[in-house]
Order: C-alpha cells, then structure tokens, then sequence
C-alpha cells in the first residue's frame, strides 16, 4: 500500500511540475503576444489580427493552472481565526473538512466546464477561427488537478511539495 502511495505521489508531483512550467510557458507566451502586437501597432501601424485573442486565451488558461498549482501549494488566501493550538482530533476534522469542501467546488468545476465547453463548442472565435471551446477547456482541466489534489488529502497521500519548492528555490540558496 506504502508503494501505491509513492507512486501516486510521484505521478502527482510530475503532474504538478508539468503545471507550473506549462503555466509559465503561458504567461511567457502571453507576454510576447502582448510585445509584438504593441510593437506592430505603434510602429508599424498594423497589429497582429490574431494577437490579443490568443493573449486573452493564454491568460485564462495560466489563471487556471494557477489556481491548481495554488491549491497544491496551499498558496490561496486564508484566514486563521482559530488558534494554532487546537485539540488533534479537532484539526484533523477542520482539515478534511477543508479538503472534502474543495473537492466539492472541484466537482462543481467539472460538471459545469463539461457543459460550458459543449456549449461553446459551436461557435468559433472570430480572429483565430478556433472553437470557443478551447478557451473554457481549461476549466474541467483544473477542476480535475483539483479534485486529485484534495483527494490525495483525504486519503492521507504524501505529496512532498517541498521537493518542488526545491527545484525552484536552487538559486536562492
């Protein structure tokens, strides 16, 4: 069973990786978007037809990776209105309390992406000529990032995020 866990935690720690690079692949790509399209509009007095809808689809997709990755992280705005020093068995109670709630949310993110990415999947985004859909995929692709991360919770699955911190925080030692 230990083994199972480790392995769950490995693939979610990849997966989580994986986010946090593609989501600053997107705010990187999102920012040479927005660069070059100023550039073209101001000084060469034409912009790029296609530039802030593909900025504004970068965006909603790294808003929501990000919120993912801040779930993870446990990144997201809390309030500590109990004192640090409550009874084990209380805490433990708060705490899947905390994780079954966002696994709620999650769910509801999931069916009603589902729904919102079939429903804009007939129309198209006029500069592109993608489907709509695309912009609204990320939603049920997060609630399931989501929903894995509060589950690993319940479950009492290690996730390890120092291991991750410690990718990223290499050069500021």
């Amino acid at each position: 069973m230990k083994n199972i866990k480790m392995n769950i935690s490995r693939i979610m720690n990849g997966i989580h990786l994986g986010s946090i690079y593609f989501a600053m692949a997107l705010l990187v790509g999102m920012a040479i978007v927005i660069i070059i399209n100023v550039f073209m509009r101001f000084v060469l007095n034409s912009g790029l037809r296609w530039g802030e809808e593909v900025a504004k689809l970068f965006m909603v997709w790294f808003t929501f990776i990000a919120m993912a990755v801040g779930v993870k992280q446990g990144l997201h705005i809390s309030l500590h209105l109990l004192p640090k020093k409550l009874p084990v068995k209380l805490d433990k109670i708060l705490l899947f309390l905390k994780d079954f709630i966002t696994f709620i949310i999650a769910l509801v993110f999931l069916i009603y992406g589902i729904k919102l990415v079939q429903f804009t999947s007939r129309s198209i985004m006029p500069a592109t000529e993608w489907p709509s859909s695309i912009l609204y995929l990320i939603l049920p692709i997060s609630a399931v990032l989501i929903a894995s991360e509060a589950l690993m919770d319940i479950f009492g699955i290690e996730d390890y995020p120092e291991k991750i911190e410690s990718i990223f925080n290499k050069g500021n030692k």
